[in-house]
């Protein structure tokens, strides 16, 4: 690729610090009970009538007063800051099923739900579990995640309960990070333009490489916007287990200098999701991490978040190349099947 690449004017909203916020209360959306009177109901009465969650269709999980609210978020998402903190679910008084509904039926009206993992599973759980599987994929272990997306174009996650400690949520503008690396080492973003080959991690289908046979580009542009996709395991997987994929000194100098702007203390916020309380997240201009927790003895107070992947409609213009599965965004169902790094496809 041209080194005199011309490089997008990025929208001044979406150009965050973590530093100019004095608190999660700058970036919330608080949902008090009388406007979630409507949703509330039709979720409870749909859990009583044994109906699976993700086979409701919007019309039955009327949002009433809530509806505008909703409008002005999924704005905020896709045009805006690009993340923000929904509070109020009322996970003290409605059962899982119950709150998982209400989750359904706000995320439906700022995207399509895809699939998560070979699972199939569009209403995510995130729950340790590597005291069954130790190679659990990582939204199902209870260790560090670094900066990185996510599959699909919005995120987000409602907490149920949070873990005994840790567990801290870190999100940081993948825009700033671009912009701070633009004006210290211009160089070192045609490494993150050219991108990196991704390990699929035994997800992949049938008849289809472990490793992506393109490049997936860190940063991109498609319609003079800027978009980021990154998962730092995949692409050190891809590396690891394939000969004929070699980093350059370059490569890892701009990989290096992306994870160390990402992780800047003035450039992130930090913050822990309390029971009840929702995040939502533009996988293309906001990164996202976790700091490692422990959770409680007792396994009914396990960590348990829900989250979901969504496809915007209509959908961010992206390169093709962002896609690191076949038939994405997200992952394609695979029956009989468990997202594991055991499972993982080696090609050689």
């Amino acid at each position: 690729m041209s080194r005199s690449r011309v490089h997008p004017t990025l929208p001044t909203v979406g150009l965050w610090r973590g530093e100019q916020f004095a608190g999660v209360d700058q970036i919330s959306i608080d949902l008090e009970p009388r406007m979630l009177t409507e949703l509330e109901s039709a979720a409870c009465r749909l859990v009583a009538d044994g109906v699976d969650p993700q086979t409701v269709q919007p019309g039955a999980l009327p949002l009433g007063p809530l509806a505008p609210m909703i409008g002005g978020l999924r704005r905020e998402i896709m045009h805006g800051r690009g993340f923000a903190l929904l509070r109020g679910f009322p996970v003290d008084r409605l059962s899982d099923d119950e709150t998982a509904l209400m989750f359904w039926g706000i995320g439906m009206r700022l995207g399509t739900a895809v699939s998560q993992s070979v699972m199939g599973e569009r209403l995510g759980h995130v729950i340790d579990v590597t005291d069954k599987d130790p190679n659990a994929r990582a939204y199902r272990d209870r260790s560090e995640l670094l900066p990185h997306t996510d599959l699909a174009d919005i995120l987000s996650f409602l907490c149920i309960r949070p873990a005994r400690s840790g567990g801290v949520s870190r999100f940081v503008s993948s825009h700033t990070v671009y912009e701070e690396i633009r004006c210290s080492r211009p160089d070192l973003l045609e490494p993150l333009y050219n991108g990196f080959h991704y390990h699929r991690f035994g997800e992949q289908g049938d008849g289809q490489a472990a490793i992506t046979p393109y490049r997936v580009p860190v940063y991109s542009v498609r319609d003079g916007l800027l978009s980021c996709r990154y998962v730092p395991q995949f692409i050190a997987m891809a590396e690891d287990e394939d000969p004929d994929i070699v980093l350059t000194g370059e490569d890892h100098e701009a990989l290096d200098l992306f994870n160390s702007t990402a992780a800047r203390a003035d450039l992130c916020m930090d913050f822990t999701l309390g029971a009840g309380e929702a995040v939502v997240a533009n996988n293309f201009t906001v990164l996202h991490a976790r700091t490692a927790f422990e959770d409680h003895d007792d396994p009914a107070m396990k960590r348990h978040l829900l989250r979901l992947w969504l496809a915007a409609d209509p959908p961010r213009p992206v390169v093709a190349e962002t896609v690191q599965y076949v038939g994405g965004p997200g992952i394609p169902h695979q029956p009989g099947r468990t997202p594991s790094y055991a499972t993982r496809i080696t090609t050689h």
